[in-house]
């Protein structure tokens, strides 16, 4: 009976076992199947993917990387050549994977589908996540392929011939010595506003800052890390916040510093007029000490040094008044006439500047003989800067035919190899992160040694650049933001960063910097604006309080 009892019960646990056996996965029907030893999409039969690609070189790479791949089912990808990347070519094209800027992908994001979850962990490893965030919500729809914008510089060459240290010792692109708008204030008031000559050429500014366009300006409302919309809620712009007005008191503090340069004769009457307790000589010393007269010097000398610390002491409990100096008026430039930025190039007017990826940097370079370095923005009270920047990326359709394989595709795209390709085959500046050098790649001993060890660190991309100013400036945009692309839910046709350009923002921000008005006088005006400009959008209980 035990004989028998024993038998039932290892046929029970044969038949369960059997049942709890999986069924391998089939690519067909909308399954993806994802197969883990491989780490590859499984790929439907007759599957084939039409890719947006931005030339024919680029489709070429990615064909031939899905051959080498794919040796058993060759010719799946099937590039698209387009010149636009809008809404409108993709709705022409109805393409399986589409090429787009984030601002046009977001108009019709519902027509995309997020990668699977094992390809959104490997994709966000090597990809900027601040952009296209509004549209990853509920799942990676949006990844970045390139930037476009503007983007800190620092001319090397200039700065090592006028005598300054330029050494870079973290590697970030930023002299070590201005690595922060402290430092290059510093810089300003030891220039005194005054002309300087390089290579026979009459340099114009320390750093060209220019507050006349709402796009190109918005670096300079960055400051303690403010982002307008942070919330993702079009009514609420932020403007209300610590932050925001933090970012007008730097504004502030840029238009205490001469930045623009004028030789005595050309500036005439421009010169900034000083009160009577400062004076030009003033202006060489520290510009965060407050001038006192010479009374208040022989009184301090009077006291015995463990009275000033008492007096020190006591005063430190307190709140420290904020020092303001005064208005420069040369920082009228930063105003009038457009910026300066291309110039720094072209004439070698400054030693820093911003660049855009549009402008002929590497030929200018070569023309000049100059060491052009692009780095992220100085920081701002030990906190970076944040430039605007455009990005184009990949997105897969919901109505691809064939979604394993498509999600196949892309993990070629976003792969080391694909980022490679991209590189070499397409002129623009990759968004890609956790980078190093094609060189710094472990010898085959190395990784070896290195096998079965755990690690919390990401393995980087090795990567081969065009050259070294698109890995600095690649590395550069990692820092940046992109415009809010949250809507009013009254009208979704709206940004509330539509709003910018309409309540007076630029030339409140330049009232500020010409001191005409407070930091908080300038905040409470835009809020009043803002608030104004919404009322159509808020909801009806809101417009009746």
């Amino acid at each position: 009976m035990r004989k028998l009892l024993l038998l039932f019960s290892i046929g029970v646990m044969l038949a369960l076992g059997g049942c709890a056996e999986e069924k391998p996965c089939i690519a067909e029907k909308g399954i993806v199947c994802y197969n883990e030893e491989a780490q590859q999409y499984q790929v439907e039969e007759g599957a084939k993917i039409r890719v947006m690609v931005e030339n024919e070189a680029y489709g070429q790479a990615l064909e031939e990387l899905w051959n080498k791949e794919h040796p058993e089912q060759t010719d799946v990808i099937e590039p698209i050549v387009v010149q636009s990347f809008d809404a409108a070519t993709w709705l022409g094209y109805k393409t399986d994977i589409a090429l787009l800027w984030s601002n046009d992908a977001a108009q019709i994001i519902n027509n995309f589908m997020p990668v699977q979850p094992e390809l959104e962990a490997v994709i966000q490893e090597h990809a900027p996540r601040q952009f296209g965030e509004l549209l990853n919500v509920d799942g990676l729809r949006y990844v970045p392929m390139s930037y476009y914008g503007l983007v800190f510089s620092t001319n090397m060459t200039m700065l090592s011939e006028m005598g300054y240290d330029v050494s870079d010792e973290n590697d970030d692109g930023l002299v070590d010595q201005f690595d922060s708008f402290e430092e290059l204030m510093k810089l300003a008031d030891e220039w005194g506003g005054q002309a300087r000559t390089y290579h026979e050429r009459q340099m114009e500014a320390v750093f060209p800052f220019a507050i006349s366009e709402l796009w190109a300006s918005m670096v300079f409302l960055s400051a303690d890390d403010f982002r307008f919309f942070a919330s993702q809620d079009a009514l609420i712009s932020g403007m209300e916040t610590e932050e925001f007005l933090e970012a007008l008191k730097f504004l502030r503090a840029m238009g205490e510093h001469s930045w623009y340069l004028y030789s005595e004769e050309s500036a005439g009457e421009e010169q900034p007029e000083v009160s009577d307790v400062e004076d030009e000589n003033s202006r060489d010393t520290d510009s965060e000490l407050p001038v006192v007269d010479s009374e208040s010097e022989v009184e301090s000398e009077e006291f015995p040094p463990e009275s000033n610390n008492v007096k020190e002491s006591q005063d430190s409990s307190e709140e420290e008044e904020e020092i303001i100096l005064p208005y420069q008026i040369k920082n009228d430039r930063a105003f009038n006439g457009g910026w300066l930025y291309d110039v720094y190039l072209e004439k070698l007017i400054s030693p820093f500047s911003l660049v855009g990826t549009w402008m002929y940097y590497n030929q200018q370079e070569d023309i000049e003989q100059q060491d052009f370095y692009f780095s992220p923005m100085p920081s701002w009270k030990e906190k970076i800067l944040s430039p605007l920047a455009k990005t184009k990326g990949y997105l897969l359709s919901a109505g691809t035919k064939y979604p394993s394989a498509a999600n196949e595709v892309y993990r070629i795209i976003r792969s080391e190899a694909g980022i490679q390709a991209y590189i070499d085959t397409v002129d623009e500046i990759p968004a890609v992160t956790q980078v190093d050098r094609l060189e710094n790649r472990p010898n085959l001993e190395t990784e070896e040694n290195e096998e079965g060890k755990e690690s919390q660190t990401i393995e980087p991309y090795y990567l081969a650049f065009r050259n070294e100013n698109q890995r600095q400036i690649s590395y550069a945009f990692s820092f940046s933001q992109e415009e809010s692309m949250v809507a009013f839910e009254k009208d979704p046709s709206v940004r509330g960063w539509d709003m910018l350009s309409e309540i007076g923002l630029i030339e409140i921000a330049q009232q500020v910097i010409k001191q005409e008005i407070t930091p908080e006088e300038a905040q409470l005006e835009l809020l009043e604006n803002s608030e104004n400009w919404m009322k159509p959008f808020k909801p009806v209980d809101e417009e009746l309080e």
